[in-house]
């Protein structure tokens, strides 16, 4: 499980990242070539394209940790501790497995 978190983390890093040049390249804070742009382009939508294809819950706590970057204890008003831990274990496997 160590690595597939730590997989998780970095695709996180790399989604939140690519959004973030994303907005400064539209909001003009930034330039780069088309090619790059189009990189960044890939990431996001092959993430988020993925993400969309999970059920219900696996797709829920992928968006909250790897779209919106959440860390802590935020599953608590959602989750109970077992289960949230047993959901999100198949949300990253099957996450991993599709990409």
């Amino acid at each position: 499980m160590n690595k597939e978190r730590f997989e998780i983390e970095l695709l996180s890093k790399s989604y939140r990242n690519s959004k973030r040049i994303l907005k400064e390249v539209e909001t003009q804070l930034f330039h780069l070539d088309r090619l790059r742009i189009n990189d960044h382009q890939r990431i996001v939508l092959h993430i988020e394209n993925v993400i969309a294809s999970l059920d219900e819950r696996e797709r829920f706590i992928l968006e909250k940790e790897i779209l919106e970057g959440k860390t802590g204890n935020w599953y608590l008003e959602y989750f109970s501790m077992p289960s949230y831990y047993r959901l999100r274990r198949k949300a990253y496997s099957e996450f991993l497995r599709c990409l």
